[in-house]
């Protein structure tokens, strides 16, 4: 049950019960009573996530909403318990609703503000329609493309996940393609003002690899109007997982004049995620005051658009530890196109993982 802004929820026996008052609420927010379920901590369905090889996260769900396997990948979307409803390509998780609106608004929102005017933009991946509909938000935004290889993940999430795209599919500013982002890079000569790569992460040599590599980026590039942005979800960036996200860097730092890198939690991935922006042309953002962001919000959002994002986060997103900045200094390989997966010869060495790329290897 829920109550409108401003309406008092009636007492219930459990607030009867309670020792302390509720704090005050600001004006807008309401109080609304908990879904009522006990957990079944026996009996209970999981989605079971494989992180590494040593790893594996078990999310409790309440029902899987639909398990089909595609020309490209398997797709589960379920209703977990802690997350919501929650999408996972091939096993592993790539939103959820509760934090999906944070992943998306800081992949997509900080190449928009820095851009002047986007009016052509192109989404590589994106299947949810959640990239798209932050895209679109923007009014100067005149044409949206979006390409995706999986057509049928795509009608899935489009099918389950309304609440996401929020319509953003239907939208006449809307182009959607179905096909390789590379492939379809290489045979388009049009220019965008943003382009923005939202694809799975590294985790075998399947055709997202192409899309992370040195020569993709160059071709990226070309496809880019002077002051064009590339925007990338730069994968997990923590002091206890950096190699994949600095190579990336260094591989843009190999094509773009200015990458910035930049992270924050989201909580359904469970861990610190990074994200990359790459230009020839504009300001890194991190130089940009948070009121200097604010006032860009304003001028190009509706005013109640953003659910996270603001000065002070965007700003605070490009800080880091004394530990990460030492890392984010140091030398090493690109990622390339002859570059391949393969696994530690010792699954007990130090920094155990996932099957990685030979050149984020501690032994090269």
């Amino acid at each position: 049950m829920t109550y409108s802004p401003h309406q008092a929820a009636p007492s219930s026996p459990e607030e009867d019960e309670r020792s302390y008052p509720l704090p005050p609420l600001p004006p807008g927010y309401f109080y609304a009573d908990a879904p009522s379920y006990q957990l079944p901590f026996r009996e209970s369905m999981y989605v079971v996530e494989m992180a590494d090889p040593i790893d594996r996260y078990h999310y409790s769900v309440k029902s899987i909403l639909c398990s089909e396997k595609t020309a490209f990948q398997s797709v589960v979307i379920a209703d977990t318990y802690n997350h919501g409803v929650a999408l996972y390509l091939d096993g592993v998780i790539q939103s959820a609703a509760h934090d999906e609106d944070l992943y998306h608004e800081m992949l997509v929102q900080p190449a928009m503000l820095l851009h002047e005017k986007p009016t052509d933009v192109l989404i590589i991946g994106g299947g949810e329609g959640a990239t798209l509909r932050e895209v679109l938000a923007h009014r100067t935004v005149r044409k949206a493309v979006m390409v995706d290889i999986d057509q049928q993940a795509v009608e899935l999430c489009r099918r389950h996940l309304a609440e996401w795209h929020c319509g953003a599919f239907e939208d006449p500013r809307a182009e959607i393609h179905f096909q390789d982002g590379r492939e379809f890079i290489a045979g388009d000569d049009r220019q965008y003002d943003v382009v923005i790569v939202d694809v799975v992460d590294m985790l075998d040599n399947g055709p997202a690899q192409r899309l992370y590599t040195r020569q993709f980026y160059e071709l990226t590039k070309k496809r880019l109007r002077p002051g064009g942005i590339l925007a990338i979800q730069g994968l997990e960036f923590s002091i206890n997982h950096w190699k994949d996200h600095i190579a990336l860097r260094r591989t843009l730092q190999t094509v773009f004049a200015n990458v910035g890198s930049y992270h924050l939690n989201v909580p359904s991935f469970l861990c610190s995620w990074g994200f990359l922006i790459a230009s020839d042309g504009s300001d890194a953002l991190e130089l940009i005051s948070p009121l200097d962001i604010e006032g860009r919000i304003s001028a190009k959002l509706d005013p109640d658009w953003l659910d996270h994002l603001n000065g002070e986060l965007l700003h605070a997103s490009f800080c880091n530890c004394k530990e990460l900045k030492l890392y984010l200094s140091l030398p090493g390989p690109i990622v390339d196109d002859d570059d391949r997966y393969v696994r530690f010869p010792d699954i007990h060495e130090v920094d155990p993982t996932w099957e990685r790329l030979r050149l984020v290897r501690d032994d090269g």
